[in-house]
This record gives C-alpha cells, sequence and structure tokens, in this order.
C-alpha cells in the first residue's frame, strides 16, 4: 500500500492511499462470500452460490459499497498508526475509486492535534490568594442552623406586615375567567417584595385573617406561561391566618437537634467542617493558578476549527439548559443580552481548547496515564448520586464513550494535580474584591475570607447541617467501639 502526506494549514492532514489491485479484489470476494452466508439462493446450499449468482442478486456496486465499508476503516486505521498520527476528529473521505482489476485509490483528510511546545511547567513559582475564613463564621453558621430551625407559630389575629408568613386560599382570573389551575388553598406565602408575583405580597400588607379581598396584578412579559404573559389578572384572595416565623435560642437543645450533644461539640463539628472547605478551596486556587501559568508559558497555535467546534458544543449546552426550563430557544436569542453572551461563549471555548491541548502536551511528555482502578471510584460515584442499580452501573462500565469521557476526565485531574504537585506554592494575601461584577465562579479565580455568609450556593449551607450530624455520628461510632 502506498501511503502520501500532504499538509494543509495548522494541522489538517491530506492523505493518499493506493492499495494493490490484488488486495483489492481479495475484499471484493471475501464480501461476496459472506453475502452469499446471507441469503437463500435456489439451487445452491447457504454460503455456497458463486460469485456471479451473487453479482446478479446484489449488483457489483453494492458489493464494491458493501467491501468498501469493511475496508476502508481497516486502511484508515493503518495509516494513522503507520504515520503516527494525532487525531482529533473522524477522516472526510474526499475521493475513493474502486475498480475491479485496478488499484483502490482514496483521498482522506485528517485533522491532527496540533503541535504545542511547552515551557517551564514543573517546579514553578507561582503566588495564590489565600482564602481565609472570617472570625464570625462559626457564629454565622450557627445562626443558618438555627434558622433551619425555625418554627412558623400563629400570631394573635392582626394585620399583615412584611416578613410575616401567611396561609390563604386563592383563585385567580383573567378577563373574569378562572385560569386553569390558577386556584389553591392552604398556600403558606412568605411576605416579601417582589414574592409570588411583582406587587402581590405588598397588598397583602394591612389585611387581617378572616378578610375575603381582591388584589390587582399583571403577569411579567418573560412569565413561564406564555398564555398569561403581560396580562392583568385579579386574586381572589381568603386570608386564613398569620404567621410568624420563630427561630429557637442557639444552645445546647438546639445542638442536640442536629445529632449533638452540646452547643460545644457543634461548634467542633462545624469549625472541622469549613476547615476542609477552606483547604478545598485553596486547592483549587492553586490549581487554577499553576494550570494558568503553565498554559501562558505554553506556545500553540488554536486551529479555528477545533475553537468552532467546542464553540457549538458550549451553545448547544446553553441550548438544552433553556430549554430545560421550558424557554424557548428563538426566544431567548431575541435577548438584548444574547449577542454578548454567545460572544464570551466564544472567548470560553477559546480556553477550554487552549487548556485541553496544553494539559494533554503534559501528559505525554510524562507519560501520564489512568488504570481501570483510579476510573472505578467516579463510575461509582455517578452511579450512586444517580440512584443507578447494579445491573445498570454494569452496563455504564461497559459503554465505550461514558468510560471515555470518564477516563479523560479522571486523567485530566491527574495532570492538575501533578502540576501543582510539581510547583512551589507562595500562599499571598487575597486582595481581590468580589461582587456580582467579578463574572467569575467557585474556582475563585481572586478570593474573600470565606464563610457560611458568603452564600456562594445555597447547598453549601446545608452541607454545614448535614457534616455537622456525620460528625456527631462517626464520633458516636467511636465511643461505641
Amino acid at each position: 500500500m502506498k501511503v502520501t502526506l500532504d499538509r494543509e494549514g495548522k494541522n489538517i492532514v491530506l492523505v493518499g492511499v493506493e492499495l494493490e489491485a490484488e488486495k483489492a479484489s481479495r475484499a471484493y470476494e471475501i464480501t461476496c462470500r459472506e453475502l452469499s452466508h446471507q441469503v437463500e439462493i435456489p439451487g445452491f446450499r447457504k454460503g455456497k452460490a458463486p460469485r456471479n449468482i451473487i453479482e446478479k442478486r446484489f449488483g457489483r456496486e453494492i458489493i464494491k459499497k458493501e467491501a468498501l465499508e469493511r475496508l476502508i476503516p481497516d486502511l484508515l486505521q493503518q495509516v494513522i498508526v503507520d504515520k503516527n498520527l494525532d487525531i482529533i476528529t473522524n477522516p472526510e473521505i474526499q475521493e475513493c475509486k474502486f475498480e475491479l482489476g485496478e488499484p483502490l485509490t482514496m483521498k482522506a483528510k485528517f485533522e491532527v492535534r496540533p503541535e504545542v511546545t511547552l515551557g517551564e511547567y514543573k517546579n514553578l513559582k507561582v503566588d495564590v490568594p489565600e482564602a481565609k475564613l472570617n472570625d464570625n463564621a462559626v457564629d454565622k453558621a450557627l445562626e443558618h442552623l438555627a434558622e433551619q430551625k425555625a418554627d412558623l407559630k400563629p400570631v394573635d389575629p392582626r394585620e399583615v406586615v412584611l416578613g410575616d408568613h401567611v396561609l390563604l386560599d386563592f383563585e385567580c382570573k383573567v378577563d373574569d375567567k378562572p385560569v386553569e389551575g390558577g386556584k389553591g388553598e392552604g398556600l403558606t406565602l412568605e411576605v416579601k417584595e417582589g414574592q409570588f408575583l411583582p406587587n402581590f405580597c405588598e397588598q397583602l400588607v394591612g389585611h387581617k385573617p378572616g378578610e375575603k379581598f381582591k388584589i390587582e396584578v399583571t403577569f411579567p412579559e418573560e412569565y413561564r406561561n406564555k398564555a398569561l404573559a403581560g396580562k392583568p389578572a385579579v386574586f381572589e384572595v381568603d386570608l386564613k391566618e398569620v404567621r410568624q416565623r420563630v427561630v429557637p435560642e442557639i444552645n445546647d437543645e438546639m445542638a442536640k437537634g442536629y445529632d449533638h450533644e452540646s452547643l460545644d461539640t457543634l461548634k467542633a463539628a462545624i469549625k472541622e467542617r469549613l476547615d476542609d472547605d477552606l483547604q478545598m478551596q485553596n486547592r483549587a486556587r492553586a490549581q487554577k493558578v499553576v494550570v494558568e501559568a503553565v498554559v501562558e508559558r505554553a506556545q500553540v497555535d488554536i486551529p479555528e476549527t477545533m475553537i468552532k467546534r467546542e464553540h457549538e458544543l458550549l451553545m448547544q449546552q446553553m441550548r438544552q439548559e433553556v430549554e430545560r426550563y421550558g424557554e424557548s430557544w428563538d426566544e431567548y436569542k431575541k435577548n438584548e443580552n444574547f449577542a454578548k453572551v454567545e460572544e464570551g461563549k466564544q472567548e470560553e471555548a477559546k480556553q477550554r481548547v487552549l487548556h485541553s491541548l496544553v494539559l494533554g502536551a503534559v501528559v505525554r511528555a510524562e507519560n501520564l496515564s489512568v488504570s481501570e482502578e483510579e476510573v472505578a471510584p467516579y463510575l461509582a460515584q455517578i452511579a450512586v448520586s444517580n440512584n443507578i442499580p447494579p445491573e445498570r452501573y454494569r452496563e455504564m462500565a461497559q459503554d465505550e464513550y461514558l468510560m471515555r469521557q470518564i477516563t479523560e476526565e479522571v486523567l485530566t485531574g491527574k495532570v492538575v494535580d501533578f502540576l501543582v504537585d510539581n510547583a512551589e506554592l507562595n500562599y499571598v494575601e487575597d486582595t481581590h474584591v468580589h461582587g456580582p461584577e467579578c463574572a467569575h465562579g467557585h474556582e475563585h479565580e481572586g478570593g474573600h475570607e470565606h464563610g457560611p455568609d458568603c452564600d456562594h450556593d445555597a447547598e453549601e449551607k446545608e452541607e454545614v447541617a448535614a457534616s455537622a450530624k456525620s460528625s456527631s455520628k462517626k464520633k458516636t461510632a467511636k465511643k461505641d467501639k
């Protein structure tokens, strides 16, 4: 087999293949024999019909097509191995000529991984903005835990004020007609501005239990039910009860509600949890800083095709997220900020490709790999978090695409850990001021003093409570032993 390689652009390789006529004809003959085993032909036992009969039954072009479908993948794989091509997409067949008695000729286009020139990536000296706990972090966590134990208790009949909770029945009407699904009984609602619908709770203020009254509102233009969006409506309200939120005192009794013997043991559990979280935050900061330093020192010319594919993937993910919440993608794209969002995704795509290429180069330079034993815990974690039964778990382990994704994720974690472990980290005071305009998430590009009051994620607060209970159970188990 003769193979020619020609470069086109940054990472395109044009491959020419010429396969000897004898080998091409042999592939045709094998296909004829295989087809003869698949059909019943009168006068012949299965698999014994001669070639000319098979050709009459199927036609030469169909047989050649079948032969090529089996032959081409093998030929391309041989080219990839023999020429050591690091391809990143499936090859594109541009031309293929197959005539019996003549050499088979084919041209294909391969997109290969662009060359990455690594700079210094080991023993880097980097400054990492250090996350620290507020002095009152534990107290703030205790306040939150107390809030979780708060009860709603009825108060003597009085007028509703902002901050109350109310129990009410309602029926919504538009144009004097009841709205489908617009009737509710026993609704508990916190009375605060903007809650439920714009200007709804504000009109509850001043009313007393036992009163029946009407509230006039206008549904927002972006309301999820498009049939109601922008329309005026009238709610007929029957106010049943006014309740106040009573937060328990922070003491030993409250601590027992979280499976702790005393307030002191609860405080210790919270401090342990916050310290663990802080350690994870600083590790994440170190990872980000080190990886950025390695990427900055590398040289790579990123092909636009790679950025385009990554951008399309990000936009597809965004579309799925929008539609998951019942919104129309076409309507979403009409948003005045959409162009800016799309532009941001373009830059994100570029950075993702860049990081992937550089980290991949480090993987190859250090000959890093992952074993089945390293992948297994990640697969098990996916199964547990999604309540997947054992039999489905075994199916997952046989899913090549899923396993490849998980393996890549584990390998990425491994190479990042390698870079951090081989860097000299200097934790410095964090001078970055955080706010909504920062436009970054929990990876912590900069930092601030962290505590439960940061409210990065409501789940984080729930984890404090869960950790407090878990810590209590661990200590109880130790005592039992």
